[in-house]
């Protein structure tokens, strides 16, 4: 990810560390790259970001979901990125034996493609660095980003749908 955004040297690249992670491991794989990481101030990161290459695993649904409608109203875009070492595997276990047709719960929320799915053998910096400038230069390829989050925030109803689907479920059970 820090070799495609390179790419673009008119832009400030920021990693949004994650709790937990020693700065020192991340600085094993950034060497000299021109790069600042910020702890603790993610959803700041995100207001402020042009675009983003995001991996996501540990978010939980609201707080990640809040973060995409923040985003995405000021203007934001993003790429969903997991890379794995058994890539060629996981791609063929995806495509033969996996269910879902997406991993992004933006993607699954809204149940089609909203943020480019860069997984297993397509994470590589060259679709990466593609991806960014389709992100930062195809005002066509943005707008149909943000539609799409609109369809998927749409989709999700107003702030605390995973309090109200519990109410529901508890109303239902006591008939």
């Amino acid at each position: 990810m820090l070799r495609a955004a390179s790419a673009f040297p008119e832009y400030q690249l920021v990693l949004a560390g994650a709790p937990g992670i020693s700065p020192d491991y991340y600085h094993e794989y950034i060497g000299d790259a021109k790069v600042k990481i910020l702890f603790g101030q993610t959803y700041r990161l995100l207001q402020q970001a042009e675009a983003a290459l995001v991996t996501s695993g540990t978010a939980t649904l609201e707080p990640e979901m809040q973060a995409a409608r923040n985003f995405v109203a000021n203007g934001r875009y993003a790429a969903v990125c997991y890379h794995t070492p058994i890539g060629k595997v996981v791609s063929f276990l995806r495509r033969h034996i996996l269910t879902v047709k997406y991993i992004s719960l933006v993607n699954l929320i809204a149940n089609r493609e909203v943020v480019k799915e860069l997984v297993a053998d397509t994470m590589t910096v060259e679709q990466a660095r593609a991806e960014l400038e389709r992100i930062l230069y195809d005002k066509d390829y943005r707008q149909r980003m943000l539609d799409g989050y609109e369809y998927m925030a749409a989709r999700l109803g107003d702030a605390g749908a995973p309090k109200r689907a519990a109410q529901e479920m508890v109303r239902l059970l006591r008939k």
